[in-house]
């Protein structure tokens, strides 16, 4: 799922993410200056609503990069009502608060929103030219140990991670917990916390815990710089399948039999969770589904 997608849906069908507000697409990616806002509508009494879509985690400087373009139209439009809104998967919560006051609507939209109005007007997402081994009943290797590793998508800003060609399919990652017990070789599985919480990603670990400099490509995701340091012990994981656009929710595997018991369920509080093989066998049959 790219940016440019979730910009798509919003033009195509803005009462599905804005009910009853009566929004006629004037266009994207719409010239302002030198720059170029990613959609324009018109609301029901002619006010102009400039919305600006981030994938991932919502950044400081969007609220920036809005406000430039409401100046800009307003120099053009001087007698136009404008309203800026501002659209990403994920927006914590003190920073939606400060947009707000400031006059900026914010429009939390998660994976599963996306994924159901893709699926109910069986849109088709662009390809990414990341090459990415999909089949997980085929490509998923045989192992006796599988291990948890948690993603905090107000740390790291794993879905633009996920997108991300320059990273490709290989990707570091924290050991925190059971440091001599994960092994090369062993399986992983990239969790997102937060309120889409569940499973977005399997890998393959291809190293055992070491001290490893996180790429510079990977790096950036981290919202705190504290958490870039490069003295820390990772494993190296390539990814085997990514789930993005049909991930295995919580409530899901709470649902499912045999998984009732699953140690992030219990103990969410961490980077590192085992994962017994019987539970593997039940989140194999889920992927597989």
């Amino acid at each position: 799922m790219l940016e440019k997608d979730i910009e798509n849906l919003i033009a195509k069908y803005p009462d599905e993410f804005f009910p009853k507000s009566g929004f006629k697409l004037i266009g994207q990616q719409i010239r302002l200056g030198n720059k170029y806002a990613d959609i324009i509508f018109e609301d029901q009494v002619k006010r102009k609503i400039i919305v600006e879509v981030k994938r991932g985690i919502l950044t400081r400087d969007a609220a920036g990069q809005v406000m430039e373009y409401y100046g800009l139209l307003k120099e053009t439009n001087p007698d136009d009502i404008i309203e800026l809104v501002l659209c990403a998967n994920i927006i914590p919560p003190e920073r939606k608060r400060f947009l707000e006051i400031s006059g900026i609507e914010c429009k939390e939209l998660g994976i599963k929103l996306i994924n159901e109005v893709a699926a109910k007007y069986s849109y088709e997402f662009i390809a990414s030219t990341k090459k990415i081994k999909s089949d997980t009943r085929t490509q998923i290797p045989a192992t006796d140990r599988v291990w948890i590793f948690q993603a905090n998508p107000q740390r790291y800003d794993i879905l633009n991670a996920l997108a991300d060609d320059e990273i490709g399919n290989e990707i570091h990652w924290l050991v925190n917990q059971h440091k001599t017990e994960i092994k090369k070789g062993h399986l992983g599985i990239i969790w997102l916390s937060g309120k889409e919480a569940g499973i977005y990603v399997i890998t393959e670990i291809l190293t055992d815990p070491k001290i490893l400099k996180e790429p510079d490509s990977e790096k950036k995701y981290w919202a705190d710089s504290s958490d870039k340091e490069d003295n820390k012990l990772r494993v190296k994981m390539k990814i085997i399948s990514n789930l993005l656009k049909n991930p295995i929710s919580k409530e899901t595997i709470k649902n499912t039999k045999g998984l009732e018991n699953l140690s992030i369920l219990r103990y969410y509080q961490g980077t590192n969770f085992p994962v017994e093989i019987n539970e593997w066998t039940e989140i194999s049959k889920l992927i597989n589904e």
